[in-house]
């Protein structure tokens, strides 16, 4: 004690960073409560450090609390606007809390006059943007403008493709080769890149979506719906219609000006700059984007990239199951199976899968050919042995018993399985106690 007190002074600002890095430590163990009360200290002591707020933002999106970590990096962004990283951040968590104009608004500070910031950002290939926005509207179940967000996506990555050709003949000349060779190596793989894989795993969530349930024609269910109205209640619906029929007209009348400066936008940037031969992109229009006839057809343009660059990648797998699994197509389940069963044996939503495929051979083996029939039932003796899928999903149940994913799953069978097992199901999921082993908050949030 006598050397602490005789020993240099400490600075004014140890404390602080005492208490900026035990909030960090605890976050890292998901201690959310100790990590709130060390960084609320921070604050308290220095409350003009961005910094300080930035990680209670953090500590709040790790703990799954996306509305108020919104809220401490919206304060940290208002300390210092000039700073394009804050703004940045603050814009992500913007998205992730679903406030998809305001991040626009947020990201238009920095972006260039006159044009929208939306288009801008697009034109800049800003993906960590446009692939949190795609996300958020895909929560928000606007899968229109989720589904543009994604093909602008994967428009930047032909884009980067086709743009090789331009170092073609450079590279020849100046005789770079050693990173012309890598260049070629990483076109080969790009589409393995994680923006592509988020912008394309959305992709296929919406259309899966968009298959299992169409959107519905408005006009027609309206119309439907106004034969059994009251007078009263037909008047206020007549209202309702009539104001909402402006707020589309004023919407409308905005769009076409913003794409009007857009027109120009694009004009002059390309004024000697596009080749005559150059093809036409299609505009991407969400509500056409969202109406289109075989959602499974274009779900699998997305797919087929990642079936060959993220193999590695259970989901890949997982979502080639449930696309291939509404087209009917058993030899395709089958692979789309047997490759998630190498990556990760023990997957809970593989369990679920298996399960299902067994339910499709008992029911229609019957309707195949006798080769196919073989082929599944040698392959699948590895899975099934002999079993029904009760018998399956029962021991399934018993030997993950502490896992609360695997039980969420074997309750989600047993339901399909036999609709009368509702109750028990239910109770499976609900009766949460001490047992599970895995149960944090992120896992709790994403069960569905």
């Amino acid at each position: 004690e006598a050397e602490v007190n005789n020993g240099p002074k400490e600075p004014a600002s140890a404390l602080l960073w005492v208490y900026y890095y035990l909030a960090q430590h605890f976050d890292y163990l998901n201690q959310t409560e100790k990590a709130l009360n060390y960084i609320n200290a921070a604050i308290e002591h220095t409350p003009t450090l961005i910094e300080l707020f930035v990680t209670k933002g953090r500590i709040y999106k790790h703990a799954d609390d996306p509305q108020e970590a919104y809220k401490w990096l919206d304060e940290a962004q208002a300390l210092d606007t000039a700073d394009r990283y804050i703004n940045s951040k603050c814009a992500k968590y913007m998205l992730r809390a679903n406030y998809v104009k305001e991040a626009e608004e947020t990201c238009g500070k920095f972006t260039r006059e006159g044009v929208s910031p939306m288009e801008n950002l697009n034109e800049m290939q800003c993906m960590w943007f446009q692939t949190e926005c795609a996300l958020a509207y895909q929560r928000l179940g606007k899968y229109g403008d989720a589904l543009k967000k994604c093909y602008e996506v994967d428009r930047h990555f032909s884009e980067i493709i086709e743009d090789q050709f331009d170092f073609h003949t450079y590279c020849m000349r100046k005789m770079t080769l050693r990173s012309y060779v890598g260049l070629l190596r990483l076109e080969d793989v790009l589409r393995g890149h994680p923006f592509y894989f988020k912008a394309a795993k959305c992709a296929i969530e919406v259309y899966l979506h968009l298959f299992d349930e169409p959107l519905k024609d408005e006009s027609a269910e309206q119309e439907l719906n106004t034969e059994n109205l009251a007078p009263s209640e037909l008047k206020k619906l007549r209202n309702k219609q009539r104001k909402a029929k402006r707020k589309a007209e004023q919407e409308s009348a905005q769009a076409r000006e913003a794409q009007v400066k857009r027109d120009q936008h694009h004009k002059s940037r390309q004024q000697g700059d596009v080749e005559a031969d150059a093809p036409q992109l299609d505009e991407l229009i969400p509500d056409k984007l969202a109406r289109v006839d075989d959602p499974l057809e274009q779900a699998i343009k997305f797919l087929q990239p990642l079936q060959t660059l993220a193999k590695d990648r259970i989901e890949t797998h997982l979502m080639a199951f449930e696309v291939y699994y509404r087209k009917k197509k058993v030899l395709l389940m089958l692979q789309s199976l047997k490759r998630a069963h190498k990556v990760d044996p023990k997957n809970p939503k593989l369990h679920s899968c298996l399960i299902r495929f067994h339910r499709i051979i008992q029911e229609q083996k019957d309707d195949w050919d006798p080769s196919v029939e073989e082929v599944i039932t040698q392959e699948t003796k590895i899975y099934f042995d002999g079993k029904d899928a009760k018998e399956l999903n029962k021991e399934f149940l018993e030997n993950n018993s502490n896992s609360l994913r695997a039980v969420f799953e074997g309750a989600k069978m047993m339901y399909h399985l036999d609709n009368k097992s509702q109750s028990h199901a239910v109770s499976l999921v609900t009766s949460l106690n001490n047992k599970y082993q895995d149960v944090n908050i992120e896992k709790i949030w994403r069960l569905p």
